[in-house]
């Protein structure tokens, strides 16, 4: 397992070295050829494996299939093929920012703090009352009702953190974010980790969501990839979609576990079933596709619907593809 992951990490490494996937210019393939790349990769041809991916990912001779790339381009990293690794590592690296912002543009909407209220918040915030705090700082951290300031988020964070109060884990788990992210303050992976463990422990599963990601990929903690899977499995049964997502992309791909596009399937399904528009999107393409379920355009159009009405413009024009 450790093996498989420290492959996704070199191919994330290539393409950062290579400048983007920098390397030999070659003659863009003709639409016609997708047929004689396809079967010279099933032949074990890295490079053909390397313009297949290219051809899936742009639509060229074929209609655009970011799952077939992957799998075209793994083959060819596998054997040396640098630029598929560039290319692989993009695409991972891409998809893995996808998942972090959209998933929270979706939660957030649904917060409903009010921005009229900021004052008497941060009156109520300052008084003593440390339980508002924790509402205060997502008003600071999102700019409702006030400009965006992190430092002043943190801050409020901190102290509802450190007080026993009706938001005392929230507030702590967003403190840890914090210091992941460093956001408004100098990064420390450290400490972003004691407050991700103490958070998972007292049942707010987006601790052990976040802490599992960090194991998961070695962030700033040794690389400890089982325990990773096992707190992002704790925190997608509690329906945190960020790990329901990470999941079924790991069940997917391969990467650090074994291929299994059932649990891909119901991972993908329960985080879009709690608002996530990426799992959506990916269940559109498995049916779509016919990735572990027989190709079903219909059931493809119901879910890049939903993910499109969300925000997810990927998914619109996935939408109008297949329209």
């Amino acid at each position: 397992m450790k093996k498989s992951l420290k492959y996704l990490y070199s191919i994330i490494f290539i393409w950062t070295l290579s400048g983007c996937g920098v390397g030999v210019v070659l003659t863009p393939p003709e639409p016609s050829q997708f047929s004689q790349y396809k079967s010279d990769c099933t032949g074990g041809d890295a490079s053909a494996c390397y313009i297949l991916g290219n051809m899936y990912r742009d639509g060229v001779g074929t209609s655009k299939n970011e799952y077939q790339a992957k799998k075209a381009y793994k083959k060819a990293c596998q054997n040396n093929e640098s630029q598929a690794c560039g290319e692989l590592g993009k695409m991972y690296t891409e998809n893995k920012e996808k998942s972090s912002v959209r998933g929270k543009q979706i939660k957030h909407e649904s917060e409903n703090l009010n921005a009229s209220k900021f004052e008497m918040v941060k009156q109520t915030c300052d008084n003593g009352n440390n339980a508002e705090c924790y509402k205060l700082g997502r008003m600071y951290e999102r700019a409702i009702g006030t400009r965006k300031n992190y430092f002043k988020a943190f801050k409020v964070y901190k102290i509802s953190c450190e007080t026993q109060n009706t938001n005392t884990m929230k507030a702590c788990y967003a403190l840890g974010r914090f210091y992941k992210e460093g956001l408004g303050i100098r990064r420390n992976y450290s400490r972003a980790e004691k407050l991700f463990k103490h958070t998972c422990k007292n049942n707010e599963t987006k601790g052990c969501s976040e802490l599992g990601s960090m194991y998961l990929y070695g962030h700033g903690v040794e690389q400890n990839a089982m325990l990773g899977i096992q707190l992002l499995e704790k925190g997608c049964k509690h329906n945190n979609v960020k790990a329901c997502t990470t999941l079924g992309t790991l069940f997917v791909t391969g990467e650090g576990v074994k291929e299994d596009y059932d649990r891909a399937h119901n991972y993908f399904d329960k985080a879009c079933s709690n608002g996530d528009a990426l799992a959506c999107f990916n269940m559109g393409n498995m049916y779509e596709n016919g990735i572990g379920r027989a190709q079903n355009k219909e059931n493809a159009k119901e879910f890049y619907s939903v993910a499109c009405r969300a925000g997810l413009k990927e998914s619109c024009h996935s939408l109008e593809n297949l329209q």
